[in-house]
């Protein structure tokens, strides 16, 4: 794997770059951020989706499901004590051709994305000071 590396801009504002591409992280007005990108929470979230849309499309690409595109739209919900995100809502567009039937398979599939599995099955997260 790549290194990540995050270096701070202004405020708030990060930037988190991996391999070349770089991502700016900010927390909105209300908590104290300007606002000029999602929020980490914000950007976990992104992460599922846009694993789970990848699983999926690549699924319907191989079978010939090319009636639309896939799609996703979450929400989050978050909480405290501790502070964290305690529910994110998954709710994914599939192209008009997948039948009913494959619905369980497509589920399995989605499922199956590195951002779920790590979700489902939390990492060790050592954290170092240096």
């Amino acid at each position: 794997m790549d290194l990540i590396t995050i270096a701070r801009e202004s405020g708030l504002e990060f930037e988190v770059r991996v391999r070349g591409h770089v991502v700016r992280t900010d927390m909105s007005e209300a908590d104290g951020g300007h606002d000029r990108g999602p929020s980490p929470s914000e950007l976990l979230a992104g992460s599922l989706g846009a694993c789970v849309a990848m699983m999926v499309q690549h699924y319907c690409d191989r079978h010939g499901r090319t009636d639309g595109d896939v799609g996703v739209a979450l929400t989050l919900e978050l909480a405290d004590d501790p502070k964290r995100i305690s529910a994110i809502v998954v709710d994914v567009d599939l192209p008009r051709d997948v039948p009913e039937e494959d619905l369980a398979v497509v589920r399995r599939i989605a499922e199956k994305c590195v951002i779920h599995g790590t979700l489902a099955c939390p990492p060790k997260v050592d954290i170092e000071f240096v």
